[in-house]
């Protein structure tokens, strides 16, 4: 039988918590009330040699306790280095087009690796070991989502009761699944020989476009990557992908289906 995911949208869901949840029916909640979570995107590639220390450094917030809090890290692999040798197992052209996206719009100047983008914007702080800013004036509204095994409930709410939601900009919202404590042996390329240990990989990605609809229904996300361990980000973002919320949470490897 074929299992999917629900993606229920409503402008009126009230959420009560303000931590992750994860209650004894195998049910997690996650909720933006009371928080000011950022977005931390970086483009990344296992072709590209400047890109292991990027990771490292990415890496370590899976012990940051405030991780999923106040950050969520979402490494998105990028194409343009398969070429070079090493045909990364991560990547993906959407990937790519994804940054192409935020150079067109003026959100960054170029595009290159590694690269990374905080709440939608150019950050090129880490090359000068600055601390990652959190800027959250364009966070608006409240986004609750409740995972179990086989599916993801959604909820968006506008926190200005006199809003009128038929006129609203248009939003977009994003469900990634990230892998966790993925190994890969590279055989060939810039990091030919190495070992490479990552978190938060991107492994798949689906950004669905506000239609208005009460119900939208996807296919359950499936891998065939061995990680040691999966979490789900949820993001809502206006038409520019800025982020106007963000959840994210661990989710137990048996509620992703294996290819």
């Amino acid at each position: 039988m074929k299992r999917i995911i629900l993606l229920s949208f409503s402008l009126f869901f009230i959420c009560k918590t303000n931590i992750i949840q994860a209650s004894e029916s195998g049910v997690i909640h996650l909720t933006s009330e009371g928080k000011n979570t950022t977005l931390l995107e970086v483009f990344s590639s296992q072709g590209c040699s400047s890109c292991p220390p990027a990771q490292r450094w990415v890496n370590k917030f899976l012990d940051d306790p405030n991780v999923w809090h106040t950050l969520v890290p979402a490494v998105f692999h990028v194409d343009y280095w398969d070429d070079l040798g090493w045909a990364d197992p991560f990547a993906s052209k959407a990937f790519s087009q994804r940054q192409r996206h935020y150079k067109r719009t003026g959100n960054v100047q170029s595009v290159y690796t590694p690269a990374f983008v905080v709440e939608s914007r150019e950050w090129k702080g880490w090359f000068s070991g600055k601390p990652i800013p959190y800027i959250h004036s364009h966070h608006k509204g409240q986004l609750a989502v409740t995972i179990q095994d086989a599916s993801i409930d959604i909820a968006y709410s506008l926190t200005d009761i006199g809003t009128n939601t038929t006129s609203a900009p248009m939003r977009y919202y994003n469900v990634a699944l990230l892998g966790l404590g993925v190994t890969t042996l590279v055989k060939r390329g810039e990091n030919k020989g190495k070992a490479l240990e990552e978190n938060f990989i991107v492994l798949e990605h689906q950004q669905i476009e506000d239609s208005g609809a009460p119900f939208i229904q996807i296919p359950i996300f499936k891998t065939d990557i061995d990680a040691k361990g999966f979490a789900v980000a949820v993001w809502v973002t206006d038409s520019d992908l800025t982020p106007l919320q963000v959840v994210a949470g661990e989710v137990p490897n048996n509620w992703v289906v294996k290819k």
